[in-house]
């Protein structure tokens, strides 16, 4: 049985650092959803719903009754861009789809809506959710082959607009997609299966081949993610739903794991059924890092938020434990600071290249306007160069340094 005691393990590239866990959770975390700005993080288990101020890691008071109606199974933030409220839709292994709600100026949550929907005969679970900002509405899924749709009023208690039975699909996963005269399609990612609908007509059915443990979309890069639970993580193109490559990752034990994307789809994010969270290159295919959370646990519930400019990865335990199950907390180091360097540029204290080049420009600039020197071409080659590699380098990291501007304007004016 996994220790209580487990405060965090190591990232094999330093590419990752722990910053910190949220404290309160017991038992096996079965979900957990990051608030899009960054400001919550929530949770699911045997206890309910938890949630915690990302920004304090401190555990909020929830609503009485939190865990009255089963486990909660699938986690959805509600934000809506013209309202200063915040709202978390969640479904639980009883069926029941609850939302709290915080207004404006107060601390903890309220619950606003919670009723037990009809999944079918074969189970309530309800395995999954999604929120769409624009369209303001939820969609649900249940394990029993049933998907809801579902529009959220001012204070965000949800109406029915129509429910779907599509005979042998048994979702794990849903999203939206591309938002069309007819309002957002619904894509619900079942055990086998890819199944696209609107206004609850079928669009488009497409079998994988594969078990399909989870799923991730993201419309703007045109790609959708599935767990692959055989192999690993497989990438598809959102548009004709093919499969484009397949991210492994080791699996003795064939069990479900979360998928995400990180820092704009750039990097793909997974969990295992050994303690380890894996971290892939979309475009190269490659391992960007590997983060060991310091126990042998199924490691099945993972959320990522950018938090300004800052990639974050909160992932939990969801073996068989019996204690304290704390969330961990990672952060993308940034580049040229090291784990400990708390986000601070050079990590040590030292000069970065940001400041060599300044401080190269500076002295160009002194030997030909104040001493009248000539400077030499391959001096005025390597600046630019240099300059240009940053760019780059930080453009596809997780932030962009608007420092590298600053410097390209010295070195034009001085050249």
């Amino acid at each position: 049985m996994p220790s209580d005691n487990v405060t965090g393990g190591a990232s094999e590239n330093g590419k990752f650092a722990l910053r910190g866990l949220l404290q309160g959770h017991r038992d096996a975390v079965a979900a957990v959803a990051a608030h899009p700005f960054g400001m919550y993080v929530a949770s699911g288990g045997k206890q309910g719903t938890l949630i915690w101020d990302l920004q304090t890691h401190e555990l909020l008071e929830s609503p009485t009754r939190a865990a009255n109606r089963g486990a909660t199974l699938a986690i959805a933030w509600i934000t809506r861009p013209d309202d200063p409220d915040e709202g978390v839709a969640f479904g639980t292994a009883q069926g029941y789809l609850c939302v709290w709600k915080r207004t404006r100026g107060e601390t903890n949550f309220r619950e606003v809506f919670c009723d037990e929907l009809a999944g079918g005969v074969d189970g309530q679970e309800i395995s999954a959710i999604a929120y769409d900002t624009k369209a303001n509405q939820l969609a649900i899924v249940h394990r029993s082959e049933v998907i809801h749709r579902f529009v959220l009023d001012g204070q965000m208690r949800p109406t029915r607009v129509v429910s779907v039975k599509i005979t042998a699909h048994y979702p794990q996963a849903v999203a939206f997609g591309h938002t069309g005269a007819l309002g957002p399609e619904i894509w619900s990612f079942g055990r086998d299966d890819v199944t696209s609908w609107m206004r609850g007509k079928i669009i488009k059915t497409k079998s994988t081949g594969v078990i399909i443990g989870h799923a991730a979309v993201n419309v703007n890069e045109d790609v959708f993610i599935v767990d692959d639970v055989v192999q690993g993580v497989a990438l598809y193109k959102f548009s004709d739903t093919e499969r484009i490559k397949t991210f492994p990752v080791p699996a003795g034990e064939r069990r479900s794991r979360n998928v995400s994307f990180l820092s704009d789809a750039s990097i793909i994010i997974t969990g295992s059924h050994h303690g380890r969270l894996y971290a892939f290159e979309r475009r190269t295919g490659d391992i960007y890092d590997v983060i060991d959370i310091g126990v042998e646990d199924w490691v099945q519930s993972v959320t990522t938020v950018d938090i300004e400019g800052v990639s974050v990865v909160i992932a939990g335990r969801s073996g068989d434990n019996t204690g304290k199950t704390d969330l961990q907390v990672w952060e993308r180091v940034k580049r040229g600071a090291s784990p400990d360097a708390e986000g601070k540029e050079g990590g040590n204290g030292g000069i970065n290249c940001v400041q060599l080049i300044c401080i190269s420009a500076l002295i160009l600039f002194i030997l030909r306007d104040v001493l009248g020197l000539p400077i030499l071409d391959w001096i005025r080659k390597w600046i630019w160069e240099t300059v240009e590699n940053l760019q780059m380098e930080w453009r596809g990291g997780a932030l962009e340094k608007p420092q590298v501007r600053e410097v390209r304007a010295i070195v034009l004016r001085d050249m």
